[in-house]
């Protein structure tokens, strides 16, 4: 297997053999061959994922096509077992986790898209982690399990961590605690996953060679993952008791965690590796808070962040994660609590557009920004302008003094929020600007335009006019559960 590389483990690394050549032109008739011709089709799909979707899964498939012949041939084959349920998660990532990716818009992917059995191409989170643990069993049973690197179990624990967010959407989850609760036993596993990674990394840390600053940067990547699975748990856990069954469990590697960010911040590392891991704590922190202001006051501790748009994005989103673990299980949050919350919540959300609007018109003026960076900024701003207008049109239905006072002014300046939307989801994500780039700005776009037409009571011909008439299902019915528009759809 090919030299391991000690750097940012976000992106999930593709293995080749040591003796690695370019696939003959013949079939290929060996395990080897199948895993090399594997390997060319899933680094095809790589490049062609940025400019075409559709020919980037049908190489995808191949890949995948060819990496489960290789295991027929060799089912022990270390390199396969690595890149096939890795493969999978990269597409799971790429095509079905992305809401703005439309599998039916895809050509001539057919063969690729109905490969959604068992063992399939497209599977659901659950079936993607049981397809890491199965290579971890076919190693360990062969005696071949101490040949798995620390980029294995921190692939499965980053799955782990997407399932483990898919379960916590569900309120449900919280009803029965017993020991096979789903979220219980994956967040123990994928605790399991990040500590064998972290205990790597651990021996790392003590032994800085030359590239120790590289290493730096991957155990404070690690730790940042693992707050951040952390938050997704505690943000869903609305009193003391469940917080206490998590903490039984999850609270030795969360102290284990906490060590090792202490040291990490007595390195005097760059700001670039330091204020992303104080960020993930601060979230980590807040979201474990049942009361509110000890909430706000997590986030202000750390005074040198306030500044940080980065930092202010992460604790709006928590604020809004705050209600909802309250909300989504029906304990209600008095009105005066809640129009303050929202208040506060808009208000930062202003500060953030500011910031916004002064980089994106710098990056549009220089017309160079690399990959989808002003493309990302661009469907950013859109997001935000949404949520402002989420905002007003509920605090518009209030039936407080205030914002019955200010009804009508709140209305419009939700329309009014939409509109901005709509107008820079239409700007150009630059040159550069790659299809994921072009389709998200594409949902954005209609996101904003779908509640336009809900807010100014638009008919449905309006609807397949505006957004398209494969395209308002999609965008009504992920507003029927959001507050400010339940009237419409009572």
């Amino acid at each position: 297997m090919g030299k391991k590389q000690i750097r940012l483990p976000k992106s999930v690394l593709l293995k080749r053999t040591d003796n690695f050549e370019q696939a003959s032109s013949s079939e290929p008739q060996t395990a080897e061959e199948f895993y090399d011709a594997a390997v060319n089709y899933d680094e095809s799909g790589d490049r062609w994922f940025s400019s075409d979707l559709s020919k980037g899964i049908r190489f995808y498939h191949r890949a995948h096509v060819n990496y489960k012949q290789s295991l027929k041939l060799n089912p022990i084959m270390l390199d396969s077992l690595y890149n096939l349920p890795r493969l999978e998660f990269d597409v799971y990532n790429k095509y079905i986790k992305d809401d703005s990716v439309i599998l039916e818009d895809l050509n001539n992917c057919a063969e690729a898209l109905n490969d959604n059995g068992p063992g399939g191409l497209f599977q659901d989170i659950s079936s993607l982690c049981n397809s890491f643990e199965a290579s971890i069993e076919i190693l360990q049973q062969s005696g071949n399990g101490n040949t798995l690197g620390w980029d294995f179990f921190y692939n499965t624990a980053l799955c782990y961590s997407e399932y483990i967010e898919i379960l916590c959407s569900d309120p449900s989850i919280l009803v029965d605690m017993s020991p096979e609760n789903l979220l219980v036993k994956a967040t123990q596993r994928c605790i399991y996953m990040f500590d064998k990674v972290l205990n790597t990394m651990e021996e790392i840390l003590v032994s800085v060679k030359d590239d120790g600053i590289l290493n730096y940067e991957s155990v404070a990547s690690l730790c940042i993952e693992s707050y951040r699975m952390f938050s997704c748990v505690y943000e869903t856990l609305y009193d003391e008791n469940l917080i206490g069954i998590f903490d039984s469990f999850m609270g030795q590697y969360l102290s284990k965690v906490d060590s090792v960010v202490l040291g990490l911040i007595s390195n005097s590392l760059s700001d670039d590796i330091l204020i992303p891991l104080k960020i993930a704590k601060l979230n980590e922190r807040s979201s474990r808070q049942l009361d509110f202001d000890n909430f706000s006051n997590i986030w202000m501790s750390e005074g040198e962040l306030n500044n940080n748009n980065e930092k202010r994005l992460t604790e709006a989103s928590s604020i809004r994660s705050y209600l909802d673990k309250f909300e989504t299980v029906g304990i209600k949050i008095p009105t005066t609590k809640k129009w303050f919350i929202l208040t506060e919540l808009n208000a930062k959300y202003k500060t953030i557009v500011d910031t916004l609007r002064t980089q994106i018109d710098h990056l549009t003026k220089i017309q160079n920004s690399e990959n989808d960076l002003l493309s990302g900024q661009i469907s950013l701003l859109c997001s935000i302008f949404i949520e402002r207008a989420d905002i007003d049109l509920e605090r518009s239905t209030f039936e407080i003094q205030e914002a019955v006072n200010n009804c009508e002014i709140l209305v419009n300046n939700s329309k009014n929020l939409l509109k901005n939307a709509l107008i820079f989801s239409k700007k150009s994500g630059g040159i550069r600007e790659s299809s994921s780039g072009k389709l998200a700005r594409s949902k954005r776009q209609r996101e904003a335009a779908m509640r336009l037409c809900l807010i100014e009571r638009k008919s449905q011909e309006d609807w397949n006019k505006i957004i398209g008439e494969k395209y308002w299902q999609t965008e009504l019915n992920a507003l029927s559960d959001i507050e400010g528009y339940k009237q419409f759809f009572s």
